[in-house]
């Protein structure tokens, strides 16, 4: 499942502006520079369906927008905010860790809770399904 965050993570690095550093959380250590930042994080989960032998998740994709406090910075996030979610609202991610994944569906969106000092941001949640065998 957690294969998804670096498929997740090229997407968006292929659709926002050059503006942006796009880094995920498992697969990007350090530092977090620049003046726009997007992050990308597993940050909620649930069963969809239970069934004899399987079992549906629904893990949920954080992706965190981040831009430096300025003139520009409504702008920039507004921008961003419209291209995460044209890129990532519908899109079937394929194989990702030896399962195909469903479309990603924005579920939710609010502030970060917890923002970095110095920025502004927006969170959005995306949600996709995925299918695990148990025993028969």
């Amino acid at each position: 499942m957690l294969a998804l965050e670096p498929v997740i993570v090229e997407r968006l690095r292929e659709s926002l502006s050059t503006a942006w550093t796009v880094k995920g959380y498992t697969t990007n250590m350090g530092e977090r520079p620049g003046h726009a930042l997007a992050s990308v994080m597993f940050a909620a989960g649930a069963v969809s369906d239970v069934k004899a032998g399987a079992v549906a998740i629904q893990p949920g994709w954080q992706v965190l927008l981040c831009a430096k406090h300025g003139p520009d910075a409504a702008l920039l996030l507004d921008a961003a905010f419209s291209a995460v979610i044209a890129s990532l609202h519908n899109w079937e991610p394929g194989a990702a860790g030896g399962r195909r994944w469903g479309a990603l569906a924005l579920v939710r969106f609010a502030p970060p809770q917890y923002p970095l000092e110095g920025y502004v941001g927006i969170e959005l949640l995306f949600s996709t399904t995925g299918r695990f065998l148990g025993q028969e």
